[in-house]
């Protein structure tokens, strides 16, 4: 088995208590598994009882109360009641890993510090080195999955490599490190979708014996070539020429039909449409897209343009990096790698956007408290609720909104 984590995973330590500035123990349902929930008809007492009422016996779920949702043993304190008079082995799995999440495939475990925890994302933000990921073999025993694609996954892993190397690359913009992943990710989900095509018609016998179609010599040569590619110096501006030479020469520029703050805008606005798990989310968004139809287009990019000689952009990096890090290799599952890539790229721009609105509501000051509180609560709200981040991987794959034309527009 080999384990993936960033260099930092392992130097986290929780809180907890009111000392953290938003709990985990709310908003969100926390299920107990089924170990966890076996151990807890045993506990007596007055806490034993309030788990017998509180924790639905079949599915774990613990019932939340309040307008924000509190876990049931949540105390007035932001403390456990479990750890308090258990102590921490009696914490369900979710509940003692947590942020530690781990995306699990058939002989890899990839490890990540979600930063819908403010302490894991400030830890993030603050940070200037760049970020190394760490593997380790170990002697167990992979998972045996006839129906996943091993070779697509080699693919991912490789490319993301190559996608997390040239997000570091800091004699590039920002920017440029967005649109050359972008590129890349487009270059070679043509190649995934090729042999996709394939093993669609592929007969029924060998659908029936989960037998794949492998990449052709010429794909996967092809893969090599695109990836060499990117990592040469000049490689932003020749993809500039070719977007030029082909249809869509009009990327990388804006118009009055299509300027970036209403592309922002209508991006910011189907987060409106998706589940909100704080009762504030959606009217906070709201009075954002108010203030910004407010202001007109020249104003808006003037001080977008101010903002942007004050931004840090390592803390943009940083961000870029773990979405890209987090999300690259889910594409195992459906080939949309490109829609992957699109979703790290926005919500990095949404948060920057979010940022920028917050710098100008408070004098055109922004400090690291206001920068974390507002990077998790939007991966919060679309990465702690599966619905949500369903319906956005979706976007990214069929709405016009997030089209590969719009988002260029924006870099």
């Amino acid at each position: 088995m080999r384990y993936y984590y960033p260099d930092y995973f392992k130097d986290f330590v929780c809180i907890g208590g009111k000392a953290c500035s938003d709990s985990c123990c709310h908003i969100w349902q926390i299920t107990v598994d089924k170990k966890t929930l076996r151990k807890y008809k045993h506990v007596t007492g007055e806490l034993g009882k309030r788990m017998a009422e509180k924790i639905d016996q079949k599915t774990g779920d613990i019932c939340p109360h309040g307008e924000e949702n509190r876990c049931e043993f949540l105390n007035e304190d932001n403390l456990c009641d479990i750890v308090a008079k258990l102590g921490e082995d009696y914490l369900c799995e979710t509940c003692y890993t947590h942020p530690r999440h781990e995306e699990v495939y058939p002989d890899v475990r990839e490890r990540s510090l979600a930063i819908t925890c403010p302490i894991a994302c400030r830890q993030l933000l603050e940070r200037k080195k760049p970020v190394r990921i760490i593997y380790e073999d170990t002697d167990e025993p992979g998972d045996k999955d006839k129906k996943f694609d091993y070779e697509l996954f080699d693919v991912l892993l490789k490319t993301r490599d190559n996608l997390l190397k040239l997000q570091q690359d800091r004699e590039l913009t920002i920017s440029q490190r967005m649109a050359l992943s972008l590129g890349i990710s487009h270059d070679i989900e043509r190649r995934i979708r090729a042999k996709s095509l394939r093993n669609k018609n592929t007969g029924f016998l060998d659908k029936l014996f989960a037998k794949k179609n492998s990449f052709t010599d010429e794909e996967l040569g092809d893969i090599e070539k695109i990836l060499k590619y990117y990592k040469k110096s000049d490689a932003f501006e020749k993809m500039c020429k070719n977007i030029e030479k082909s249809e869509e020469s009009d990327w990388f520029m804006l118009d009055d039909e299509e300027d970036k703050k209403k592309i922002l805008s209508d991006m910011i606005f189907t987060l409106c449409t998706m589940e909100a798990l704080k009762p504030t989310w959606i009217p906070y968004l709201q009075s954002v897209l108010n203030i910004r139809q407010q202001m007109d287009n020249k104003e808006y990019l003037e001080s977008y343009k101010e903002f942007e000689a004050v931004t840090d952009d390592i803390e943009i990096e940083q961000l870029l990096f773990y979405f890209t890090y987090v999300y690259c290799c889910q594409s195992a599952y459906d080939g949309a790698l490109l829609a992957k890539i699109k979703m790290a790229v926005v919500n990095t721009l949404i948060i920057k956007e979010l940022w920028f609105m917050c710098w100008l509501e408070n004098d055109k000051t922004l400090t690291m408290e206001d920068k974390v509180e507002y990077a998790h609560w939007f991966v919060r709200e679309v990465e702690n609720s599966d619905e949500n981040m369903e319906q956005w991987d979706s976007l990214m794959q069929r709405n016009p909104r997030f089209s590969l034309d719009n988002i260029f527009k924006l870099l």
